[in-house]
């Protein structure tokens, strides 16, 4: 095993997924604060996807990464990559499916309005 690409794999494992929930942090907080009535409900939810995709993702590398001695590093890398990118694709997947149940049931109760609006302008729930 590769020591040096064994660990370069783990590094990319954590970084990239931490960077991508980052990204989706601001819109994803808003939108639990607005399904979660529990005070620090959103927050637990936010973790818990960080440590979905971090978690999830190493585990695919773990299981599925190419350390062997003699494996070309471009190899190696290009197939970390893919299970980084696997792994945060499935962890989206999860999340915004369990997220869309929640505003599916939101709109057919008439919680949310749905009426259209100028771009840029918040919505407000309906009475």
């Amino acid at each position: 095993m590769s020591t040096y690409l064994f660990v370069l794999s783990l590094a990319v494992g954590v970084v990239a997924p931490i960077l991508a929930v980052s990204y989706l942090r601001p819109i994803l907080l808003k939108v639990l604060r607005s399904l979660c009535d529990a005070d620090g409900g959103a927050e637990f939810w936010l973790r818990s996807a960080y440590l979905l995709a971090v978690c999830g993702t190493l585990l695919l590398i773990l299981s599925f990464g190419a350390f062997e001695p003699g494996v070309p590093m471009v190899d190696s890398l290009r197939r970390t990559l893919w299970l980084v990118f696997a792994g945060l694709f499935f962890t989206a997947t999860f999340i915004a499916r369990n997220v869309w149940q929640r505003v599916s049931v939101a709109v057919a109760e008439g919680q949310v309005d749905r009426s259209p609006r100028e771009p840029g302008t918040p919505a407000t729930p309906s009475a």
